[in-house]
């Protein structure tokens, strides 16, 4: 799976949580990462479960293992740790999920039956009576 890039109070970086990360974070907290995930969620989280996200998940995007460390406690230590929530919680997903659809609702092929002038088909429905 490819890394996701972010930009977060870190500036901007590439994130992935791949099996060794995942197990990494796991190993850091004693939780799952669909655990922490809902966690997150529902505001039971804590401090470690967001760092461990956040650095092992720059660590799958690329970056040492120390300088991904050194980033998360540098940075965590200028905010309110909560600013870091909504970033741990799209890394996760995007590792638990995968990629988002920017689509909704639009499913592949669906201009095939269309009229070859491009206009959409008329409707059969009536109008309210």
């Amino acid at each position: 799976m490819d890394a996701i890039s972010l930009v977060w109070a870190g500036g901007e970086h590439d994130f992935a949580l791949r099996i060794g990360e995942l197990r990494g974070v796991q190993e850091a907290t004693d939780r799952g990462p669909e655990e922490i995930y809902n966690r997150l969620r529902f505001g039971t989280w804590k401090i470690d479960e967001i760092v461990q996200v956040l650095r092992w998940g720059l660590v799958g995007g690329g970056m040492k293992i120390d300088d991904a460390t050194t980033v998360v406690m540098r940075i965590v230590d200028l905010h309110p740790i909560s600013e870091f929530k909504l970033t741990a919680m799209s890394v996760l997903a995007y590792a638990l999920l995968g990629p988002m659809d920017d689509a909704v609702g639009e499913g592949e092929g669906e201009t095939e039956n269309l009229p070859e002038n491009g206009s959409s088909p008329g409707s059969t429905e009536t109008g309210p009576s």
